[in-house]
Formats: C-alpha cells, sequence, structure tokens
C-alpha cells in the first residue's frame, strides 16, 4: 500500500502520519516544496532511514511504486500531499497497477495563508512565478493575475524553485518580475509561514522592492495580491504595513 503523507507548512508530523510513517518504508519527496527540516532530524523522530527521492525517481523510475505492491510504503511531502499536481499523477499511476492508496492530509499554504487577514473564499486561480531562462520567459501568469483583480478575486503567487539546483526564487526577484510587466500597485510578501520566524510585509511594490534581498530571509516565501479589499481585511493587513522611515 502507498500513504502519501503530509509534513505541513513546518514539517509537523499528524499523530495519523507519525504512526503510519513508523511501520512503513520511507521515501521523502523535496523538490515540489521547501523543506523546513532536516532529513536527519526526520530520521531521529520516526526512527527509520529514509531515502531521498530526485524528480527522476518520482517521475520516472518509481521504484517506490513497485515496492508498495508487496509492503507497506510512506512517500513524505512538504505541506498537504495534493497541493502538487505530481502527486495526483501518483496515486492515478498507483491505481493503474492495482495498489491502494491513502493521502494524510496535513496543513499548506492554502491553510495557512489566512494568516494575511485576506478571506480565503475571495481568492482566485494561484499561478507560480518561473524562474526566467534563455528563450522562456512565461507571462501568463501574469494575466491569471490580471483576470483574478478584474472579478475582484485575491491571486496567491507561488515562487518558483528549482531544488536540484539549490535555487529558490527570493520575493525581490519576484517582484522585480511582475514591475517588469507592468505591476505598480500594493501586494503581501509572506516568508516562512507558521514558522517561529514567519514575517507578513504589506506595501507598495516600490516601498518593497526597495528592501535588500537578504532582508527576506530563508525560503519559502510566497507573494499574494489582494483585489478589492472588505473593510475588515483592510484593517487586519495593516497591521503587517512595511514603516516607511522618510
Amino acid at each position: 500500500m502507498l500513504y502519501l503523507v503530509g509534513l505541513g507548512l513546518q514539517s509537523d508530523l499528524t499523530r495519523e502520519g507519525f504512526t503510519t510513517a513508523r511501520k512503513c518504508k520511507v521515501y521523502l519527496e523535496t523538490y515540489t516544496s521547501f523543506l523546513t527540516v532536516s532529513v536527519q532530524d526526520l530520521e531521529r523522530i520516526l526512527e527509520k532511514n529514509i531515502t531521498v527521492l530526485t524528480r527522476e525517481g518520482i517521475e520516472e523510475t518509481q521504484e517506490f511504486l513497485k515496492e508498495a505492491h508487496t509492503t507497506d510504503v510512506a512517500l513524505l511531502v512538504a505541506g498537504d500531499p495534493l497541493v502538487a499536481t505530481t502527486h495526483h499523477e501518483i496515486i492515478i499511476e498507483a491505481r493503474k497497477r492495482n495498489i491502494r492508496t491513502k493521502v494524510i492530509h496535513n496543513s499548506s499554504i492554502y491553510s495557512g495563508i489566512g494568516e494575511t487577514g485576506l478571506q480565503i473564499y475571495k481568492f482566485g486561480k494561484t499561478v507560480t512565478i518561473p524562474f526566467p531562462q534563455k528563450g522562456f520567459q512565461p507571462t501568463s501568469f501574469y494575466d491569471i493575475l490580471q483576470n483574478n483583480r478584474t472579478i475582484g478575486a485575491h491571486t496567491l503567487v507561488l515562487l518558483d524553485i528549482q531544488e536540484d539546483m539549490n535555487k529558490y526564487m527570493n520575493p525581490k526577484g519576484a517582484m522585480e518580475i511582475l514591475q517588469g510587466l507592468g505591476f505598480q500597485e500594493e501586494l503581501i510578501c509572506v516568508s516562512r509561514l507558521g514558522s517561529h520566524d514567519q514575517n507578513i510585509v504589506y506595501g507598495g511594490i516600490e516601498e518593497l522592492l526597495s528592501l535588500d534581498e537578504k532582508y527576506w530571509g530563508l525560503p519559502p516565501h510566497c507573494l499574494v495580491v489582494p483585489s478589492t479589499l472588505h473593510f475588515k481585511e483592510e484593517e487586519y493587513l495593516e497591521a503587517f504595513r512595511l514603516e516607511v522611515v522618510t
């Protein structure tokens, strides 16, 4: 049997996730999100050896699926297992192979983003800003963002990661991309949501871009582009407004 076990925002296993992983052969997927705990710490907590899977191991070779035919296998993933579409594909493939599956949910960016004070039901489509590359500078995410604003919906903006190259997009780089596409509004930067040093900052893009890249600290980061705000959202957000020293 295959278990997809969410580690939550800060790698806090639920009781069910913990007891399940303890009885399984354990794999860990790290390329769809930033892991906030070391593999060694997870092994110590679970008292199990953990095999870290590359993107190829998840999407191509899939040895863990072959093993799930004859033994219990737990695939640990950051956040909630079904936020990343890659994990839907794993379940589809498991079903094709007649492998039973169970998802053990946990907290994710989608549940935690309420920390900003924005009302969850007012969010539109989520977008991701990818790293620009030679010959690859997509802008479709910006079209979606603008469409969300047109209908009065907030936008959760995820930032690209290239785990195999240890690259995690910084909010400053993401905002520079947005500004280059013509964005000049206010937005929210969220760093390390749910951690003891989480940071939420609200302000105009020019003000936020004036901050040094190092200000934002370690990942994970995301942005939120608010649309029309309810007065209660405005009141809540003001606590996070960047104080500009003149």
